[in-house]
């Protein structure tokens, strides 16, 4: 074996090893104490005849397929007419359209759901357009859920309408196809893996995910929650190794799916394929703008209602801050201007507050031993005197 050959190997090896470290010992963990009982005794699948003999945790399954399924339904049309837009049209601003769509990616999931909070929230700003409903429960979900999901569908579709062969819109052209058989028999079925793919992408976003659920689902239950309450609320780990095994499923089940329509979408384009370039059409291109103007416009809108509101937060937190310790420190002052000597400032920091307050606990240091020093003269002790070595410590 020569160097090369066995770097490569080498760094399977670590590989492997770093996988069975970080990925398969976990699981394993979870799995086999799924198995046992509080006091870690074998119990074979008790735990989990408990589990599906609950009705409660049952219908979390379903709950969890349920907005899984509807939001997968909701993003993937979605999604795709908004890549057909980016691809093959020739509007205007699509730099401005995709960066758009893309930003929510470099968010959080808790950034939609603490907007719809706020906008439709029992205190929401909008609440009143949902005539009487609640945003809680599973439509606050699924409309969080697509935001979320909307630009990780979004770069896989743009991927696949990407690989599109241009000879094969030339040769309709030429046939006489019309536009929508066009789509249905050469647009469609070239992105159709992309489209799976993507469908499976959402499906396991979904069903895994924690904060949208948490913030949004009231009392809707799913089954991320579900651990959260079976480990953090009741301290039962077994169960909670159940729920996370149970999700595990439909999770690797979508993943695996997912590679395959990956390998498939890839292995379509040929090497002699040429890029499709798609020709003008003013009506289409109009609808298709006013179609992203509308999608990318609500996206902005959530974003800005859920960075707003983070930053009110953060600022409200940096005031209460700032304010508290100033306000012990008026307090005390004032006390002090009354002649009340014996006060403290409790407050502690490194900041220009922390200066200020350690300024002040020195004064009332040196306040306190001037009134025992006078206490002492006035007594007729003429050998007191003050501690003070420098006009900077006065």
């Amino acid at each position: 074996l020569d160097r090369d050959d066995l770097l490569m190997r080498g760094g399977l090896v670590l590989l492997i090893g770093w996988m069975l470290v970080t990925l398969v010992l976990p699981l394993w963990a979870l799995l086999s104490k799924s198995f046992r009982n509080q006091n870690g005794e074998f119990v074979g699948l008790a735990n989990y005849q408990q589990y599906f003999a609950t009705p409660s945790l049952v219908d979390s399954v379903w709950n969890s397929l349920y907005v899984s399924v509807v939001t997968t339904l909701i993003v993937l049309p979605l999604a795709f007419v908004y890549a057909y837009a980016l691809q093959r049209s020739r509007m205007r601003f699509k730099g401005l359209f995709t960066a758009l769509a893309l930003i929510p990616i470099l968010a959080p999931s808790l950034l939609p759901a603490i907007s719809l909070v706020y906008l439709f929230g029992n205190q929401g700003l909008l609440k009143a357009l949902l005539f009487g409903g609640s945003i809680y429960g599973a439509g606050g979900i699924i409309v969080a859920q697509v935001f979320y999901c909307f630009p990780h569908a979004l770069m896989i579709l743009v991927a696949a309408l990407s690989m599109a062969d241009g000879r094969l819109y030339e040769a309709a052209d030429a046939l006489g196809a019309s536009k929508l058989r066009v789509f249905f028999t050469v647009t469609l079925p070239g992105a159709k893996y992309g489209v799976i793919s993507a469908g499976f992408v959402i499906f396991t976003l979904v069903v895994t995910d924690f904060g949208i659920a948490k913030v949004i689902g009231g009392r809707f239950n799913v089954l991320a929650t579900d651990i959260f309450k079976q480990v953090i609320g009741q301290q039962n780990f077994e169960m909670g190794a159940v729920v996370g095994f149970v999700l595990l499923i439909p999770a690797v089940v979508a993943f695996a799916a997912n590679r395959i329509t990956e390998r498939k979408q890839v292995a379509l384009l040929s090497a002699r394929a040429v890029p499709h370039e798609p020709k003008p059409a003013p009506l289409r291109d109009g609808l298709l703008f006013g179609f992203c103007a509308v999608v990318g416009g609500l996206i902005l809108g959530v974003l800005a209602v859920g960075i707003s509101v983070v930053s009110i937060s953060i600022g409200i937190k940096i005031a209460n801050s700032v304010s508290k310790p100033i306000g012990e420190i008026a307090r005390v002052a004032s006390l002090l201007s009354d002649g009340d000597l014996d006060q403290h400032i409790a407050y502690t920091s490194k900041d220009e507050v922390g200066s200020m307050a350690d300024a002040f606990r020195n004064m009332i240091t040196y306040f306190q031993e001037m009134a025992e020093v006078a206490n002492d003269l006035a007594a007729g002790d003429l050998t007191a005197r003050l501690a003070i070595t420098s006009t900077d410590e006065l």
